[in-house]
């Protein structure tokens, strides 16, 4: 009875690190649907995830695949610290937050229960972790959705040069006179941007679906704006100022 109840055990908390590190990937994945773009770093770790949680799920019985997924899974959450801290600092960008925020949870629970599962598989509490992550993934992205919609907007002011972000693009090109310049950024997509013109100051952030201006004294001369995210390097044009 007691080896029925050891089983059981072991085999809970290696669903739970299945399905955690399968959840990383679709939420990786989540994030290039989001985006509109191929992001390829993203997409490798996205399979990748997703294929840890599938070998841990389809050799079950086997305790080094459990703690090798585990381990993987740990490295890969360490390797993409900085874009992690990137994304989950701006909460009222729900496209950029949540995905990351959500990944970061089911990672965590995912690698406790493969070790779990290896240094002390007799031990009870899956069903319980396995909750706590799935409510703790649900307040924190429903809350960042929450932010994000009710951020206010900036105004646009008469004069300024109007930026649209869509589907990870800007403009090519923008004009302007030189002297004192407001810009007024329209990000349409759902996760955050930047607005940045090199050899200067400018660098403004603009969250999901929002708004936002911003004053800049420029003298004449060409000027490179570009998006500063990682991923969205295709967001780049050149401001004429005359």
């Amino acid at each position: 009875m007691a080896a029925d109840l050891s089983e059981m055990s072991v085999r809970r908390w290696r669903l739970l690190e299945a399905v955690g590190l399968a959840g990383v990937g679709v939420s990786l994945l989540a994030v290039l649907v989001i985006n509109v773009a191929l992001i390829p770093p993203v997409l490798i770790f996205g399979v990748l995830y997703v294929l840890l949680g599938y070998a841990v799920y389809r050799w079950i019985e086997r305790p080094r695949v459990a703690l090798a997924a585990a381990v993987l899974a740990l490295l890969g959450l360490l390797g993409n610290l900085p874009f992690i801290i990137e994304d989950v600092s701006h909460i009222d960008s729900w496209g950029s937050f949540a995905p990351s925020a959500v990944s970061v949870v089911l990672g965590l629970a995912g690698i406790a229960a493969g070790l779990i599962s290896f240094f002390s598989p007799a031990m009870a509490g899956a069903r319980s972790l396995a909750m706590a992550a799935a409510a703790l993934a649900v307040v924190l992205a429903v809350g960042s959705i929450g932010i994000s919609l009710s951020a206010s907007n900036d105004e646009a002011q008469s004069g300024d040069v109007t930026v649209l972000a869509s589907d990870v693009e800007f403009p090519e090109t923008l004009e302007a006179s030189a002297g004192s310049v407001g810009f007024f950024i329209t990000n349409e997509d759902l996760v955050r941007h930047t607005f940045v013109i090199e050899s200067t100051d400018v660098k403004l952030e603009v969250p999901a679906s929002k708004d936002r201006r911003i004053e800049a004294d420029l003298v004449a001369g060409e000027y490179k704006f570009i998006c500063d995210v990682p991923g969205h390097e295709r967001m780049e044009g050149t401001l004429t100022v005359r």
